[in-house]
Order: C-alpha cells, then sequence, then structure tokens
C-alpha cells in the first residue's frame, strides 16, 4: 500500500510540473557542504551553474543541482574586482583596471582593450555583449566586448552610485542614498524607480527578469516589481549575513558570509 501512495505522489508531481511540494516564497535550501565558499571574493551565476573566485585566485565553477564543484585554469584571479557573465564567457575586472574574458570551460582568458582602462570603475554590469561602468568621475560608459572599444553616455550623473544591476534589457543603479534609477542604455536618460531611500537600508541586491529582490540590513528579503516600483517581503528576515545575492539559471541564490550556498525561493 505504501509503494502505491509513493507511486502516486511522484506521479502528480510529475503532472503538476514538479511543484506539489512547492516551497514557501522566502524559504531556502542548502545547496553543497555548508561553508564550501568561504574564502569567495567574486561570484556569477551563469545558464545553471554557479563561478565563484576564492582568495587563493582560484576560479571554480559549480553545478548548482548538486552542489559539485571543480577548478578551473590555474590560480590567477587573486585580484578579480567584478566577475561577470555574457553568453558564453566570463568577464573579469581587476584591480589593475585591466579588462579580461574568460573562457568559462578551461579558465583561459584574453585582455580586452587597454591595461588599465578601468582602473576608476565603482560599479559594473553586462548586458548582451556590452559592459556598463561606472567611474569615480560619475561617468557611464559602455564597452563593446567584442573590440573593447567604450562611450560615454549621458552626462557624469552616477559618482554616488554603489552598484549597477540589469536583466538581458534593463539597466538599474542604486545610488548611496537608498533611491533607485532605471537608465536607458543608449542615452543615459534616468527615472526615478519607486520612493527616495526606500533601499538606503539594501546590503545585497539582484535583478532577475523584472524582478529585483534586496536584502536588507536586518536580514529582510523584498521582491520589487521594477514596472510598478511595488514591493513585498518574502519569508523571514533569515538573509542579515548575505555576502552575495546570485542569479543562476533564472533562481536566486546565496552565499552567507559563513560560506554556505543557499538556494531561495520566491514564488
Amino acid at each position: 500500500m505504501k509503494k502505491k501512495i509513493v507511486l502516486v505522489i511522484v506521479l502528480l508531481s510529475f503532472i503538476f510540473g514538479g511543484n506539489l511540494f512547492a516551497q514557501a516564497a522566502g524559504s531556502w535550501q542548502i545547496v553543497g557542504k555548508a561553508g564550501d565558499w568561504k574564502n569567495t571574493i567574486a561570484a556569477v551565476g551563469m545558464g545553471g551553474l554557479l563561478y565563484t573566485v576564492e582568495s587563493s585566485g582560484v576560479l571554480y565553477t559549480t553545478d548548482v543541482k548538486t552542489g559539485v564543484w571543480k577548478q578551473l585554469g590555474k590560480a590567477e584571479f587573486a585580484k578579480t574586482k567584478f566577475l561577470l557573465a555574457s553568453g558564453s564567457d566570463l568577464i573579469s575586472i581587476e584591480e589593475s583596471g585591466s579588462l579580461y574574458r574568460i573562457n568559462a570551460s578551461n579558465g583561459s582568458w584574453k585582455q580586452i582593450g587597454k591595461a588599465g582602462e578601468w582602473k576608476n570603475t565603482i560599479a559594473a554590469t553586462v548586458i548582451g555583449t556590452t559592459i556598463y561602468t561606472v567611474e569615480t568621475s560619475g561617468v557611464l560608459y559602455a564597452t563593446d566586448l567584442a573590440s573593447g572599444t567604450w562611450r560615454k553616455i549621458g552626462k557624469p550623473d552616477y559618482a554616488n552610485t554603489v552598484a549597477l544591476l540589469s536583466n538581458s534589457t534593463t539597466l538599474l543603479t542604486a545610488e548611496s542614498s537608498g533611491t533607485l534609477y532605471l537608465i536607458e542604455p543608449d542615452s543615459g536618460a534616468w527615472k526615478q524607480l519607486g520612493k527616495s531611500a526606500d533601499y538606503e537600508d539594501t546590503i545585497n541586491g539582484v535583478l532577475i527578469g523584472d524582478a529585483l529582490y534586496t536584502i536588507e540590513v536586518s536580514g529582510a528579503l523584498y521582491a520589487t516589481d521594477i514596472g510598478t516600483g511595488k514591493w513585498k517581503q518574502l519569508g523571514k528576515p533569515d538573509f542579515a549575513t548575505t555576502g552575495f545575492a546570485l542569479s543562476i539559471g533564472g533562481q536566486l541564490y546565496t552565499i552567507e558570509t559563513s560560506g554556505s550556498l543557499y538556494r531561495i525561493f520566491t514564488n
């Protein structure tokens, strides 16, 4: 009788797309072993994989379905300041200001543009094959990752930017004031998202589709609809020690300061 019940449950789960035991929004599930990502200094999701750089300079890829990880290439990445993804490649900006394309299958790399050209970068993100960066001067730049050529966008309005976030089409800035702005990627024109200073206590954020997920110093997780600016809290305030918030395969993941990796359920 028990075998029949289990079979029925499995069949129902298959019929309903595996959502029979759907997790509540804001709940979480550990991936891999606790503390495996303790020494992570940079991280990005691409496809269904997590890519991380450790303080030792080693680049790792992790299958988030299993938590199994492997090293890519040599320990050459200890000076990574920003780690991003474009297509099937990783993109890094080093502390020296040099920009590199990294082969995500073997860890080999190639410089883009001139050495040190991104030395004053304070925020960076990628849309398609273009990297958007903000410099200490407040200038927003767009760089073609194929050629390394760059252009200035709009006016130098971004000196107070603390983060650049993006999805496949949308560019968003988070300012030190706690205010968010949607940026038109071609012209640099901007408009405010939500109320001023709504995000002044935000310590982490990631844009996934049309939803912005942010974590506050209190540990609360919020989802903001970037079309309307409306937000709601998800789950309990369990996230105060989040070090990285990541989009991996269209899902929300976090790496805690303890080095543990979690999948966060958002709906």
